[in-house]
């Protein structure tokens, strides 16, 4: 559909004296402008770093939204451009799990005391739920939240 659209601009241009450039230029920013959700999207993200709080909402120890992140960009495309705000994390790197989230804003979680980051996601409106990907697997949906929470794992409040 977009496609013929354009053929039939640059086709209409012929008569008007507009030259086909400055046509395409002009649908293509139309576009732009019209759909900016079609190229981009935005996520919200948030930390609480006060160990085993069962609490997904504020207050946060840290909150970032972070706008024109491309619409296939996984969660940890979407952290690193969240640096631009302050942000920051570390991760390992397993070949075939992908990315392990060891420390958000500093704070690290301690496998000897069975801590990890816990990553919650969820729309406005929806019940956050624990991602079913990793960071380097899952691509949030425009407008999602996404939550990293201190937890422990093995005592038996394994309610994530």
């Amino acid at each position: 559909w977009y496609q013929r659209r354009v053929r039939e601009a640059v086709v209409s241009t012929q008569s008007t004296g507009i030259s086909p450039t400055s046509m395409i230029r002009f649908v293509l920013l139309a576009t732009i402008l019209l759909f900016p959700t079609a190229l981009c999207k935005q996520c919200t993200l948030l930390v609480v770093a006060e160990l085993n709080r069962d609490n997904t909402g504020p207050p946060y120890s840290f909150l970032a939204t972070v706008t024109d992140v491309k619409e296939d960009a996984t969660l940890i495309d979407v952290m690193d451009f969240a640096e631009r705000q302050g942000f920051t994390y570390g991760a390992s790197w397993h070949s075939r799990w992908g990315a392990y989230i060891f420390k958000v804003n500093g704070v690290y979680a301690d496998h000897e005391k069975r801590q990890f980051w816990n990553i919650m996601v969820g729309l406005p409106g929806e019940v956050m739920k624990s991602s079913p990907l990793g960071a380097s697997s899952y691509k949030p949906r425009d407008g999602e939240r996404v939550l990293f929470r201190l937890k422990t794992w093995g005592d038996g409040n394994d309610h994530y």
